[in-house]
């Protein structure tokens, strides 16, 4: 792999500068500062509205940190991962269109080179950004709603933050596959909603990537997650689809 650390350096201070820093850590940290708010105001919320209809009434318990890290949970879960496609739509295409590719790759860069870096440099701002979003998170629940465990929200986001880095995998051979970024983008949310739905299947659920959403929940009620399959499968599955795509970069026409 010639020239892999030089680009995966060029990589890391691109997106120190530029709008990359900005979007996947700026989402992680809102919902990280929001999540234990909202926790915190919903039963209020809720139970103004019951008061102003007659005859509905709304009585939940007061809110904990479990209330807390379920919304910053189901948070990253949802929009963090759309994101995550939408980022990672134009990880190669965006450097085919832009012509910027084909200035790289006359130098001593190989093209698997090229691929792994745009996998690696992704997966290392994500999970800065995961680790700092959670300690947020984590602090704000314990400010609000007194002592928190951690134990449980590590574990959650430990195993969301798999389920995410196999979906940088999977978006950077959609990126590499197609040379428009809108195909990338639409080829990644068809293969985020598909696994939305295939996770519905108890077999699916338990035996494959997909039931890393259910075992992430699990994992926040601290209950047995079941998730030795589902990451052992997305580790396969995030090794098979880097290879396969920088097999199909190899082959494509710059």
């Amino acid at each position: 792999m010639n020239g892999f650390m030089t680009f995966l350096g060029k990589e890391l201070t691109e997106i120190r500068k530029t709008w990359r820093i900005w979007v996947i850590p700026g989402l992680l940290v809102f919902f990280a500062i929001t999540s234990p708010i909202i926790a915190a105001v919903t039963p209020a919320l809720l139970g103004s509205i019951s008061k102003s209809q007659p005859g509905v009434v709304m009585k939940l318990p007061p809110p904990t940190w479990r209330e807390s890290y379920a919304q910053y949970l189901k948070s990253l879960s949802q929009m963090v991962l759309i994101a995550v496609v939408i980022t990672g739509a134009g990880a190669v295409s965006g450097e085919r269109s832009s012509g910027t590719a084909i200035l790289t790759l006359t130098k001593p860069v190989s093209r698997r080179a090229f691929v792994l870096a745009k996998i690696v440099s992704q997966g290392c701002l994500l999970v800065a950004a995961t680790v700092v979003g959670t300690v947020i998170c984590a602090a704000l629940s314990r400010a609000i709603f007194g002592p928190s465990p951690l134990g449980p929200l590590v574990a959650s986001v430990s195993i969301w933050t798999i389920d995410a880095l196999l979906m940088i995998v999977v978006m950077t051979f959609f990126s590499s596959m197609f040379a428009a970024r809108g195909a990338s983008a639409g080829a990644g949310l068809g293969f985020f909603f598909v696994s939305l739905l295939i996770s519905i299947w108890p077999v699916a659920n338990r035996y494959s990537f997909v039931g890393l959403a259910s075992a992430s929940g699990k994992a926040l009620m601290q209950q047995p997650t079941g998730a030795a399959w589902p990451v052992v499968i997305a580790v396969v599955a995030g090794v098979l689809c880097a290879w396969a795509a920088t097999r199909v970069f190899e082959k494509q026409e710059l």
